[in-house]
């Protein structure tokens, strides 16, 4: 190569790199609690943990190779021309077919990874993904067993236990339901038990001693059956193993995908899912082919406008990727049409813009002249004149507020705040971009208007900054300051006598304000909104409606040892379908009573529930005592209110805080497993503080960059952030687990970053 073509590979390679790290972390954040909650579920070496976070990354990396090409060449070659390096590249003699030939190179080297990546890796990494989480599911179930909550884990299997003694693997009091496929229920009670992993193979036992079995037909009432017994095995199913593997197109391999050409129920979606792999990675050329001529146009605006246009075609050629995909899927479009339309359009407007470079006027003047318009816009922004604290008004001065920082304050706070929108606004398009990709296919096939759709982003909007808030803030706290330091006017200000730490203040408050407004963001805002998009989104995907109280919630403990199960609670008439009521003897875990009714309805006057069509019977040593069939009855027993079984449902995001702790207080009293809400209720008070966290991270490193500058910053920015998450979703997925206590599980990562921030901040010379 050339010393011009180095030149100009290494100056989009850097900043294609460092894209490449931007994209792939934020669409990375995603799966990465799945990944960590595996690791969190049993001791694994370092090898394994990294082979787990390494499955994720090809099919993500198929996405984001793309884009960064496209970013870098936009940013390399503005950069190129606003320095005025284009002009005398061209003034030597040099063709443009020079200065396209190391971008046509970089771009065949992506082509080349991504293809490989797509037809091969990508499958393979989706299958040893899915076989790991069934592989990990089923050797840490006795891990995931705690008492006095109902676990549905097993298949056909409910199980709730009183007690566990932890120490000797060892439960106490077990209560489990069997289904078969006639619906017929089997319930088991039993004084003790155990769940035994019987060695290699891998099989789950449970082995009870000391118990009784009750099978039931509800077609026929009269028939009743009691088994005692001593010991009892129940066989569990591995999760995981049970039938074959199912492979879905993405994860099947070029050759068997090309089989499946030949069979005739399955030739559509192996022809698809064949050409999208394809024509996906071509992406990376006809971007690149669309970005030179952009690239080649001198304005302001550099690298900024640079990024925020990498976004707008990135959204347009994977909105047309999308739509041809799907359209494919559903037999109203040729495959070879539908998934190749997007690199059709793009590489013939690519090579139109690459013919107008040579004109003196063209066409391009028309964008040169709208990309300087917009280049100027954000330069103004970030580079305006200061106003003056005070302006004189018959001798008295404006608003102590406006004086409340100093010009040096203002001007710094000016370009974070520049940065931290630009950050903000990129972070949340790729969200956005991605999750319009994966929602296209939805739209056009159940046909949801285009009304709908901007509705669902509207509300959407607010939880994605939420999330990507604290990112943008860690990002743009390391290139302001790293600027700073690179343009030495760190240097000047320290001449001055102001330290470090002074500077440092108006970052520290505004970051300190960020906090505070996420966290009312989060309590009071985002509840509301969530559930709205929540809907939206079910709409979207075509599922049923959610409604506030759920109508299968089928087991519930009651007071005093009992248990109700029903189909279905209605809670604005207060009448139950098909309600069966398990008392319990405390002291022998044995049933001593079961009532069931067709229907209950709940009488206010007398405060107690009217059974209708229903039998009730008594049990002792393991033997039927009694059996009375009514048609309408009252028992005393049955006291709890139509209000105990109202448990709304609704995710912890659609709550705030105090709704969430009295959700958790009152599912804790009917037996259901709150650790994981309890986890999410610390973290409503604990994930704002991170925007301040951050950014006593981001102020010590930043002033390390020194020459380096953003680029540097972006990229220490990005190790920090995955750091950081890493651990703080670690935390996480141990207390959902139940390794760590919820506040000790949502507050550690706070502790200790803002320990190593503070500690770091004390070391620089100020």
């Amino acid at each position: 190569m050339r010393i011009l073509t180095r030149y100009i590979f290494k100056e989009i390679f850097a900043h294609s790199l460092l894209g490449l790290l931007v994209f792939t972390f934020v669409l990375y954040v995603r799966p990465l609690s799945r990944v960590l909650e595996l690791v969190a579920r049993r001791n694994l070496h370092a090898a394994q943990i990294s082979f787990l976070f390494l499955l994720p990354l090809p099919s993500i990396l198929v996405i984001t190779i793309p884009m960064a090409v496209l970013l870098g060449t936009l940013i390399g070659l503005s950069r190129m021309a606003a320095d005025s390096e284009i002009i005398a590249i061209r003034s030597t003699g040099i063709g443009k077919a020079q200065l396209l030939w190391p971008v046509l190179m970089f771009a065949l080297c992506g082509w080349a990874l991504t293809a490989w990546m797509s037809l091969f890796l990508a499958p393979t990494a989706l299958r040893t993904l899915q076989r790991s989480e069934a592989s990990l599911a089923a050797t840490q179930a006795s891990y995931e067993i705690r008492p006095r909550v109902f676990i549905e884990q097993f298949p056909h299997l409910l199980l709730y236990l009183k007690d566990v003694d932890s120490s000797v693997s060892l439960w106490r009091g077990v209560f489990i339901v069997e289904r078969s496929q006639n619906h017929k229920m089997k319930v088991t009670l039993a004084e003790s038990g155990r769940l035994v992993n019987e060695g290699p193979s891998g099989r789950l036992a449970l082995y009870l001693e000391n118990g009784a079995t009750h099978e039931f037909d509800p077609q026929h009432e009269q028939q009743y059956t009691v088994t005692a017994f001593k010991n009892w095995e129940i066989p569990i199913a591995e999760p995981g193993k049970v039938g074959a593997e199912r492979l879905t197109p993405s994860m099947l391999t070029p050759m068997m995908l090309v089989s499946n050409l030949h069979k005739a129920d399955q030739k559509r979606a192996a022809l698809v899912e064949l050409n999208y792999r394809i024509a996906l990675p071509f992406a990376c050329l006809v971007l690149a082919l669309v970005a030179v001529p952009i690239g080649l146009i001198s304005r302001k605006g550099g690298k900024a406008f640079g990024l925020m246009l990498s976004i707008l075609l990135v959204f347009i050629y994977y909105m047309l990727m999308a739509s041809g995909l799907n359209l494919a899927k559903e037999g109203r479009l040729n495959p070879l049409i539908g998934l190749w339309v997007a690199n059709v359009v793009f590489a013939v407007a690519g090579v139109l813009m690459l013919r107008q470079t040579n004109r003196v006027r063209s066409g391009v003047d028309f964008l040169q002249s709208t990309l300087g318009k917009i280049g100027n816009a954000f330069e103004q922004f970030q580079l305006g004149g200061h106003k003056p604290c005070y302006e004189k008004d018959g001798g008295r001065s404006r608003r102590f507020w406006a004086c409340a920082f100093q010009i040096l304050d203002l001007y710094i706070l000016r370009s974070w705040l520049f940065y931290l929108a630009l950050l903000l606004v990129t972070f949340t398009g790729i969200y956005m971009i991605f999750d319009f990709f994966q929602l296209l296919g939805d739209i056009v096939r159940n046909q949801i208007s285009p009304e709908m759709v901007l509705q669902y982003y509207w509300y959407l909007i607010p939880q994605v900054i939420y999330l990507m808030l604290p990112l943008s803030i860690l990002v743009a706290t390391l290139v302001c300051f790293g600027l700073l330091s690179k343009s030495n006017e760190i240097t000047a200000i320290k001449s001055a006598g102001i330290s470090l730490y002074r500077i440092s203040v108006p970052i520290l408050v505004g970051a300190g304000i960020f906090s505070v407004g996420m966290f009312l963001l989060g309590n009071n805002y985002l509840p509301e909104t969530n559930q709205q998009q929540d809907a939206l989104r079910n709409q979207i995907k075509g599922k049923p409606a959610q409604t506030m109280y759920s109508p299968d919630r089928q087991w519930i403990f009651g007071k005093s040892d009992k248990i109700y199960n029903y189909r279905f609670f209605d809670p604005d008439l207060n009448v139950f379908a098909n309600l069966s009521v398990f008392e319990i003897d405390s002291s022998t875990f044995r049933m001593k009573r079961r009532i069931y009714a067709a229907r209950a309805s709940w009488e206010p006057h007398t405060r107690r529930w009217v059974l209708e069509d229903g039998w009730v019977r008594d049990f002792s040593d393991g033997r039927v005592t009694s059996y009375e069939p009514f048609t309408v009855h009252t028992f005393s027993e049955l006291s709890e209110p139509p209000s105990y079984f109202k448990k709304e449902v609704k995710p912890s995001e659609q709550m705030s805080a105090m709704e969430l702790s009295r959700y958790i207080k009152g599912l804790k009293e009917s037996g259901f497993d709150v650790v994981r809400l309890s986890v999410a209720l610390y973290r409503k008070f604990s994930y704002p503080l991170i925007a301040f966290v951050v950014t006593l991270i981001a102020i010590p490193f930043s002033f390390s960059t020194g020459s380096r500058g953003a680029l540097a910053g972006i990229a220490l920015s990005i190790g920090i952030a995955i750091v950081y998450w890493s651990v703080s979703s670690l935390f996480q997925a141990m207390g959902n687990l139940s390794q760590l206590p919820p506040a000790v599980a949502a507050w550690s990562p706070d502790i200790l970053f803002s320990l190593g921030g503070i500690y770091l901040l004390m070391r620089i010379k100020t």
